[in-house]
């Protein structure tokens, strides 16, 4: 446990504030196209060398010190494979190690395989999942986020109905979570339906993935809703 913080401090708040800070220092990792190890005793290039870009024939770029993977485009999500299945939270004795103690760490595993469960159709912050928080808010071209969540569970239940000979009806949205940001995204959408004309209303998930520019949004599911899902 770490000593130097101010008595007024909870061991909760102690725990949390050990786990951003580790957190923090995880993600915060910088590229530096110009960055020399400082163990390296090699000759180093020079500015105007290590700022240019050189073709080495493999798809790859070289800048500076490293050799870049230029951005292609990522194939299609494959229909009808969720990429939680065989997800299962893991222990890391380094994280365990910076909270207050076994409560607090216990608390925070409960939350994690929580999420884990929920698949992403409920927040997760710590896997960069966030709530779609306005559905009738502006989404784009003159289009509001229910609209647009619309469309995409819609082609989710079209590409189900047509591969598995199913008579589902799209109703409405309930929620939706997006991993935003990117040249690509995931929406998980929870939303109402019926399976046949005329029959109970049903709570469904959707999962498609989004584009920046003309691609077109790619169905990745569409099924049945868990009950129930908790919020971590």
């Amino acid at each position: 446990m770490t000593t130097n913080r101010s008595s007024d401090l909870t061991e909760k708040q102690a725990s949390e504030t050990d786990f951003l800070a580790y957190d923090k220092e995880k993600f915060n990792f910088k590229f530096s196209p110009n960055r020399v190890d400082e163990e390296d005793d090699g000759d180093t290039e020079t500015e105007s060398e290590s700022e240019s870009e050189r073709e080495v024939g493999d798809g790859s770029v070289t800048c500076g010190d490293y050799k870049v993977i230029e951005d292609l485009p990522k194939p299609d999500p494959e229909w009808d494979v969720d990429s939680f299945d065989g997800l299962e939270y893991e222990s890391d004795p380094e994280l365990r190690a910076r909270f207050a103690n076994d409560n607090a760490y216990m608390e925070y595993r409960e939350v994690r395989i929580q999420a884990l469960e929920n698949r992403g159709f409920l927040p997760d912050p710590f896997n960069f999942i966030d709530a779609i928080q306005n559905l009738d808010g502006p989404a784009y071209d003159n289009m509001t986020n229910r609209e647009y969540l619309a469309g995409l569970a819609s082609s989710c239940v079209k590409k189900l109905n047509d591969l598995k000979a199913k008579t589902v009806e799209f109703v409405s949205i309930v929620r939706a979570t997006t991993t935003g940001g990117g040249a690509s995204w995931k929406v998980y959408i929870t939303f109402m339906a019926r399976e046949y004309p005329n029959g109970p209303l049903m709570e469904y998930q959707a999962k498609a993935m989004d584009f920046v520019g003309d691609r077109s949004p790619v169905p990745i599911l569409c099924r049945p809703a868990p009950k129930p899902l908790t919020l971590p």
